[in-house]
């Protein structure tokens, strides 16, 4: 048979048939630069006769055929009676790359199921000194593969329990070199898309995506279509910027997401939230779980108490006196037994804070100040010491079980299943949260997750329904409240989502267990999330000193803050620390605010701890960390006197 050619001005391929396999080649017209000849895909298949899971790489060639845009073909595998479907097209300039779920038979499911199809393998590939690799773990990665050893390893696009602090968050991946380079998107099916790594360890290394079905035999498939999308990255470009940009095309063009500017021009509570510090007052919590293990355990009493309601009431009081004009609070653990204490019981309102009766009067007040009222809320955890625990709404795992996922105040935490939730458990339990009187931009916490699937009878769902029933959750808080923020970045998350907490930070990485092969390829995060979102999504900057408000200035971000009446848990807000969340208010929000709407088009490290920023409508801010120095548009940014720059006050001492 015949090579089949197709492609557009920028992208030309060749589909070549061998006698067990197909073959891919593609040129880069504007470069001349060829991508390396490689087998379209590679299957694994799980052999439950001798418990394994089988590479196979030849197959019977059930059809090849030309369409209007590209190549369709079918493989299968006669013995273990496996077949499937992969589109290969170009459109603007990309391979488009579609599997339909739909298009995988298996024939003898007793014995052989396709788990996964790695396409591609060995077209993104990189070598020698400027070699570089971007891997979508927390904000962006960057590997050099050229001082590695030989390591190989994979993981799942959003990520999975067993190594959560990856943060898997983006559904990108690149290799990019001297001669250019290739990127990968995840456009559809990304929940469901793993991620394969390698290095040869003679300065070589390779990226890839492929498309998994499932992980375990038992595992729940998603039928929905998987779609990856390649395209070439330029010899002199920055790949990284490069990454950063394409992806933001696809969360605004096919996803949908909207600009900062859009929402707030239809979502007042968006529109305040611009020029409001975030804070969270923080009122109690039981003395269990993951955030309490250093707390002592003396006494009888397990319900750590860190400030009531009323006290709650002074310190907005305070804080308004002291010309904080905007604030949106965040009341954390004013439910059942404090923060994480018995959800998803809310009613009635911890008593020993001072109940529903002094909640609603502190709510009534910082209304009256002004201030936006909201409440820390959840509705995935779930407690078997409420009265409202389901055993059949929370996810169970592969052996029939609740399946409990950390330990928080409440005791082990089990999780909602969002996708079967019942509206008024979702949307009608927000609306009867929302009657005591808040407002403003609704917090959800404890999402966005590592991906779960459920194995329960009547509720099984796959790790995409799971990322569904997230979004489930925003979009009803969107509706009640008329904005929604959450906790973790992972880019199912963010979509429907006004702010964010935290897109992964170098916690993350420094938690990255050393016996994980990928661990040694983290050479350097990089801000492809900020590059891709600003703009689009408020993301929160926390901090209390001078360093993390240059931060905040330097990419954008907004302040947050945490609070309480009296120590043990979170600061105390004391006339020091309103002088600090002042001076923060007025240099983030009130000086430079303006930066949070606007798209990041540059970050660039100039020097050993000197970053430079450039957004869209030409401001340009450069932070020296070492010196502990800000500018903005050139002009230096002193440090206001409630946030002295520490670094040089210890040289000054030194020097002394």
């Amino acid at each position: 048979m015949s090579d089949l050619f197709f492609g557009d001005g920028k992208l030309h391929a060749s589909v070549s048939r061998g006698p067990d396999q197909i073959t891919l080649s593609v040129l880069d017209r504007a470069t001349g630069r060829r991508w390396p000849s490689v087998p379209v895909v590679t299957a694994e298949v799980y052999d439950k006769a001798q418990f394994r899971c089988d590479i196979v790489r030849g197959f019977r060639i059930d059809r090849c055929e030309a369409i209007p845009d590209g190549v369709h073909i079918i493989l299968g595998d006669g013995f273990r009676r496996i077949a499937f479907g992969v589109w290969l097209r170009i459109r603007d300039g990309e391979l488009v790359i579609t599997v339909p779920p739909s298009e995988v038979y298996e024939n003898k499911p007793a014995v052989y199921r396709v788990f996964s199809l790695v396409l591609l393998p060995g077209m993104m590939i990189a070598a020698g000194s400027a070699a570089e690799l971007i891997l979508p773990l927390n904000t962006g990665m960057i590997c050099h593969p050229a001082d590695k050893a030989a390591v190989s390893d994979r993981f799942m696009i959003y990520g999975e329990q067993s190594r959560w602090e990856l943060m898997p968050t983006l559904p990108v991946c690149a290799a990019h070199g001297p001669d250019g380079g290739i990127m990968a998107l995840a456009a559809q099916g990304a929940a469901d898309t793993d991620c394969h790594v390698a290095t040869d360890g003679l300065g070589s290394g390779q990226v890839g995506f492929g498309v998994s079905l499932r992980q375990h035999w038992t595992d729940p498939v998603d039928l929905g279509q998987r779609e990856i999308r390649y395209l070439p990255i330029a010899p002199a470009a920055d790949a990284v910027h490069a990454v950063a940009k394409r992806l933001r095309r696809h969360v605004m063009d096919d996803l949908g997401k909207k600009t900062l500017v859009e929402r707030a021009a239809e979502s007042p509570e968006v529109a305040y939230l611009l020029d409001a510090s975030i804070m969270k007052l923080f009122y109690g919590v039981q003395n269990e779980g993951i955030m309490m293990y250093g707390v002592p355990k003396d006494g009888h009493v397990g319900f750590k108490q860190y400030m009531s309601f009323a006290e709650a009431r002074d310190g907005l009081s305070r804080l308004h006196a002291a010309g904080i004009g905007k604030v949106l609070t965040q009341s954390v653990g004013w439910n059942p037994r404090g923060h994480d204490g018995l959800w998803p019981t809310r009613f009635p309102i911890e008593e020993r804070l001072g109940g529903e009766r002094a909640f609603r009067e502190l709510i009534a007040h910082g209304n009256a100040l002004g201030y936006h009222m909201q409440a820390h809320d959840n509705y995935l955890s779930s407690y078997e010491a409420s009265p409202h625990f389901d055993r059949d709404q929370v996810i169970q795992d592969v052996y029939g079980e609740p399946m409990g996922l950390g330990e928080w105040g409440g005791g082990v935490t089990f999780i909602n299943w969002a996708m079967d939730l019942p509206d008024d458990r979702l949307a009608g339990e927000m609306r009867r949260v929302r009657a005591l009187g808040l407002r403003g931009v609704a917090y959800n916490d404890g999402m966005g997750n590592p991906l779960y699937r459920n194995y329960h009878a009547k509720h099984r769902g796959s790790r995409g329904d799971y990322a569904r029933g997230v979004v489930r959750i925003l979009e009803a808080a969107r509706s009640v409240y008329g904005a929604a923020g959450t906790e973790t970045g992972f880019l199912y998350a963010a979509l429907p989502a006004d702010s964010m907490a935290n897109p992964g930070d170098e916690g993350h990485m420094r938690a990255c267990r050393s016996e994980w092969p990928v661990t040694a390829l983290q050479d350097r995060r990089v801000p492809i999330w900020q590059l891709a979102l600003h703009g689009l999504i408020v993301l929160e900057n926390q901090g209390h000193d001078w360093p993390s408000t240059m931060r905040a200035v330097l990419m954008g971000d907004h302040p947050r803050a945490e609070w309480s009446a009296h120590p043990g848990m979170m600061p105390v807000l004391d006339d020091a620390m309103i002088g600090v969340l002042k001076a923060r208010h007025d240099l983030i929000l009130g000086r430079h605010g303006h930066l949070q709407t606007q798209e990041l088009m540059e970050c660039t490290d100039i020097a050993a701890d000197v970053c430079r920023t450039r957004f869209a409508d030409g401001t340009e801010v450069i932070a020296d960390f070492a010196r502990e120095e800000l500018f903005v548009d050139g002009q230096a940014i002193e440090a206001p006197a409630a946030l002295p720059p520490t670094r040089r006050e210890a040289t000054a001492r030194l020097a002394r």
